[in-house]
C-alpha cells in the first residue's frame, strides 16, 4: 500500500474512532445530567467503549501497519472526551450546590420573615394591641427573652449574609426565635385556631 492510500484509510479510521468516542461522551454526558441513572451510564459507556475496540481491530485488521496509530488517536479521543467530561459533570455539581445554598437561604430568610411578620402584627394591628399588649411589654420576661432573641436572630442573619456564620448557627438562632415567640403568645394568652389565625379571649382576630 502506497503512502498516500495508508495515510487516507488511517485518517477515516481514526475519524471513525473520533465520532464513536464523541458520540459515547453525549451520550454519557446526558446521563449524568439525570442523577442514580447507574444503569444508562454502564451500558452507554460499554457499548462506546466496545464499538471504539471494534473500530481499532478492524481498522488494524483491514489496513496493515495502521494498529499503532489508531490506537494512539483512539487514547488521545478517549482522553478529550473524558477531559470534557470531567469539567462538565465538575461545573454541574458546583451550580447544584450553588443552588442548593441558595434554596436553603431562602428558606432560612423565609423562616426569619415569618416571625417578624406574626410579631409586628401585634404593634401594627390595634385590636392585636389592644387584645395581646403582653406582646409589647418589655418588663415581661418572655416578652423581654422575645426580643433578645430577635436580636440574636439578626445578628446571626448579618454574619449568614456575610459568610461569616453557616446556616446551621443561623438556623439554630430561628429555632431560638421561634420558641421564643410561641412562648411569648402562649403568656400572654394567645391561642391559635387551624388556619394560622390568633384570637385573643374577647374573640378579636389577626390574621400571620
Amino acid at each position: 500500500m502506497d503512502p498516500a492510500s495508508f495515510a487516507l484509510q488511517a485518517s477515516i479510521a481514526v475519524a471513525v474512532v473520533g465520532i464513536l468516542t464523541i458520540l459515547t461522551a453525549l451520550a454519557l454526558a446526558a446521563c449524568l445530567k439525570r442523577d442514580n441513572d447507574v444503569d444508562s451510564l454502564f451500558w452507554y459507556g460499554f457499548s462506546g467503549l466496545s464499538a471504539v475496540i471494534f473500530a481499532i481491530i478492524g481498522a488494524a485488521a483491514t489496513i496493515p501497519g495502521s494498529g499503532g496509530l489508531v490506537t494512539a488517536g483512539a487514547l488521545v479521543c478517549v482522553g478529550v472526551a473524558a477531559g470534557w467530561l470531567w469539567r462538565g459533570e465538575h461545573e454541574r455539581k458546583i451550580k447544584l450546590a450553588d443552588e442548593a445554598l441558595r434554596r436553603e437561604r431562602e428558606t432560612l430568610k423565609g423562616r426569619h420573615e415569618r416571625v417578624l411578620q406574626q410579631w409586628v402584627s401585634y404593634e401594627l394591628d390595634p385590636a392585636a394591641a389592644i387584645d395581646f399588649p403582653a406582646m409589647t411589654d418589655l418588663s415581661r420576661t418572655d416578652t423581654s427573652r422575645l426580643i433578645r432573641s430577635m436580636r440574636t436572630a439578626a445578628l446571626l442573619r448579618e454574619r449568614f449574609d456575610a459568610g461569616d456564620a453557616g446556616s446551621a448557627e443561623y438556623s439554630t438562632a430561628l429555632t431560638g426565635l421561634e420558641d421564643a415567640l410561641a412562648a411569648a403568645e402562649v403568656s400572654a394568652g394567645v391561642s391559635r385556631d387551624g388556619v394560622g389565625t390568633t384570637r385573643s379571649a374577647h374573640g378579636a382576630r389577626m390574621l400571620d
